[in-house]
């Protein structure tokens, strides 16, 4: 196996942990060498609520990529997710005295707002566009002479004690976090390519404890909503409409699911374990439709509130059009269609396997944060992207460096 840059991804959801290792090349390329997957129950709606169940969960699926890739792992990069993690624009400035803008006077502008407050940290600042004295629209400013530059930048945030939980699980499974990612912001990165990004995209992730909206302006992550709705709720739907476990009630949504009923659901037969009064489990007889009679409203639910929150935001004039769905939730049978009658816009559904060509077992879109993670490290790793996260060893915020201490000292 040809070596080149070995990095690992850690995406902590509320239904599932997976770990990728990826090989990545100096051309650009990368190759997956191991995968871990395991399921998760100690995580609701992005917030750790179990940190012991989220540390099994971390370590098996940490020691099943590990054995794939036979890669020892020391550090990853990591998802963070939930209703809690906030994005807002806010609008720099700074004075530079007409010399030549330096990538220090950029970060300057970074810095004002990464201190840290009493309760959240900034995880992303994204720069969306530049000002230079009276030139709008500048993409890059460092080596131009100005007076004054400007800038407007996606702040990214997380409450403290999130962070705090996640770092301790990290911790206590022996790993070590390079970077913290928006889930979101990793998603879209994943399912927009170079031919996109020079249009605005919504990316839409149909997650199993939230539905996250990302907006990417000309390819750059511009703005989220988050929605505290996923596939979890469609499988906890299930599980007490037709009175079975949670664990069958998911196998049904997986091979039977649909997003709407089809008039060929009512002479289409599934069996279903039902639980009886005396707690005995036997197999009922129970039409495709009974299932998808259940799917539907809720799913129905979630792309109307993804619809509100779209319409409602600052960027519904440059965003009309272009809506890709990723996440687990995007292989539901017929979610394109119903999604694009519902938002009343242009679905796509883009498949990892359709582009991702290095992995020693299929991909599918419960993989989508993962693979944007790898795309990220990239970025970063090869400076693409103007961007400062918290999480990188050499610019950690005061925070975290407190955090990180504290549990070396204690754990």
């Amino acid at each position: 196996m040809k070596v080149g840059n070995i990095i690992t991804v850690l995406d902590i959801g509320s239904t599932k942990v997976c770990c990728c290792i990826a090989n990545i090349f100096d051309s650009g390329k990368f190759e997956i060498i191991g995968i871990g997957y395991c399921i998760c129950s100690g995580v609701k709606s992005g917030i750790i609520i179990d940190t012991k169940s989220v540390e099994k969960s971390i370590a098996k699926a940490v020691e099943n990529a590990e054995k794939m890739a036979d890669f020892r792992i020391k550090s990853v990069h990591v998802s963070i997710s939930g209703k809690s993690v906030e994005s807002k624009i806010v609008n720099m400035s700074l004075k530079v005295g007409g010399r030549i803008i330096k990538n220090e006077d950029i970060f300057n502008l970074f810095d004002y707002y990464n201190q840290e407050d009493s309760d959240h940290v900034v995880i992303h600042s994204i720069p969306i566009s530049y000002t230079v004295d009276s030139l709008n629209g500048i993409k890059d400013p460092v080596g131009m002479i100005a007076n004054n530059v400007n800038a407007s930048i996606n702040l990214v945030t997380a409450p403290k004690v999130q962070l705090n939980n996640l770092l301790v699980c990290l911790a206590r499974c022996h790993l070590d976090p390079i970077n913290i990612i928006s889930s979101i912001y990793a998603s879209g990165l994943c399912v927009i390519d170079e031919e996109d990004a020079q249009s605005s995209q919504i990316a839409i992730d149909l997650g199993g404890g939230t539905t996250s909206i990302g907006f990417f302006y000309n390819g750059i992550f511009s703005g989220m909503e988050v929605i505290p709705l996923g596939g979890k709720n469609i499988t906890d739907d299930i599980a007490y409409g037709l009175n079975i476990s949670v664990a069958n009630a998911e196998r049904l949504k997986t091979l039977h699911g649909a997003a709407f009923v089809s008039i060929y659901d009512e002479s289409e037969i599934v069996f279903a374990p039902i639980i009886e009064d005396d707690g005995m489990v036997n197999l009922q007889q129970v039409p495709k439709s009974a299932i998808n009679q259940i799917i539907n409203p809720r799913v129905e639910e979630i792309l109307r509130m993804v619809k509100k929150r779209i319409e409602k935001s600052s960027f519904t004039d440059n965003f009309s059009h272009n809506v890709t769905i990723t996440g687990g939730g995007s292989m539901l049978t017929g979610i394109r269609d119903f999604a694009s009658w519902t938002i009343n816009k242009r679905i796509r559904i883009k498949k990892m396997e359709d582009f991702i060509d290095g992995s020693p077992v299929p991909i599918n879109n419960d993989f989508s944060v993962a693979i944007g993670m790898i795309k990220f490290a990239q970025m970063s790793n090869n400076c693409l992207i103007k961007t400062k996260n918290s999480t990188r060893n050499s610019e950690k915020s005061g925070f975290l460096k407190k955090t990180l201490a504290w549990i070396e000292n204690n754990l």
